[in-house]
């Protein structure tokens, strides 16, 4: 749960099916979730597809129940405690920059504290959680989006990186 307690990171269950369905319609979804499995395949991971123990996938959802969309960690190198993050909400939800953060700081200290990773590379498309790392040594703005590179450690986790 975050610091102000509005938003949950859980993860994907049966029941996230029909909004999870819902959110295959944007193209933005299905290109990665396409480029995710591409990767698998060249790693000869294709039983792994498309999640499995190299990837988690996590619905973000206010404490109301209210869905707001979601996150997976993938390419995860439990030894060197690195992986890459997609972060997606969902364009009808106007997600304020406050939300922003805390759906950022939430899904750091779950990395971190559950997960023990470290060094995270983050894709967007989604402008206002771009505006929480625009401070970022790492930050680029591409055509597919917004990536960054955050290195963690236990005892620093981020409480406010938004201007």
């Amino acid at each position: 749960m975050g610091e102000n307690g509005n938003v949950l990171i859980k993860d994907l269950e049966k029941k996230d099916k029909k909004i999870f369905s819902f959110w295959l319609q944007d193209v933005n979804v299905v290109k990665f979730l396409i480029d995710l499995f591409k990767i698998s395949r060249e790693k000869d991971n294709v039983l792994n597809i498309p999640f499995g123990k190299n990837r988690k996938m996590f619905v973000l959802e206010t404490k109301e129940g209210f869905k707001l969309g979601f996150c997976v960690l993938y390419d995860i190198d439990w030894q060197q405690k690195k992986c890459s993050m997609y972060i997606y909400i969902e364009k009808g939800e106007n997600v304020n920059l406050e939300t922003a953060q805390e759906i950022i700081n939430s899904l750091l200290k779950k990395t971190v504290l559950k997960y023990n990773l470290k060094d995270i590379e983050v894709h967007t498309k989604d402008d206002v959680l771009a505006k929480c790392f625009n401070n970022v040594a790492d930050f680029k703005k591409g055509e597919d989006g917004y990536s960054f590179r955050i290195a963690l450690d236990e005892i620093k986790l981020p409480v406010n990186m938004a201007q």
